[in-house]
């Protein structure tokens, strides 16, 4: 499938899977030039498997499998209750986290949304980053 029709159906469906976010995030680092305006200015919804393993990771970076929190956990107040009434998830758009003279090195940038408020965040490395 090519960048062209990702982006189309992404337009048509609003939504996206997780093969083509890894799609486009391969592309994207490998120098390809990709207009993401629609996808940064429309929220695209994850599909409802991606968000239920995505649930399962995040979980898991907060609660061991018995349920105690864990030391190193990343997040805090906020995004405890977003995971806690956690609804949906979206593809916010791809960051750039390369610095200045270095090659481009992006990755997707997700929302969670819960019941009344949300975050977004990255991976990279393994890690979470919280951005907003």
């Amino acid at each position: 499938m090519n960048t062209q029709e990702i982006l189309k159906q992404v337009e048509t469906t609003n939504s996206i899977s997780e093969q083509m976010i890894n799609l486009l995030n391969r592309r994207l680092n490998s120098g390809e030039k990709i207009d993401l305006q629609y996808i940064w200015d429309n929220d695209i919804e994850l599909e409802r498997s991606q968000v239920k393993k995505a649930e399962k990771w995040l979980l898991n970076q907060w609660k061991t499998p018995a349920g105690k929190e864990r030391l190193n956990n990343p997040f805090g107040y906020r995004e405890q209750d977003v995971l806690e009434t956690l609804e949906t998830m979206y593809l916010r758009g791809f960051y750039d986290y390369a610095r200045y003279g270095q090659t481009s090195r992006f990755v997707p940038i997700y929302i969670v949304s819960g019941k009344e408020t949300s975050f977004e965040y990255y991976v990279k490395g393994g890690k979470i980053e919280i951005i907003g």
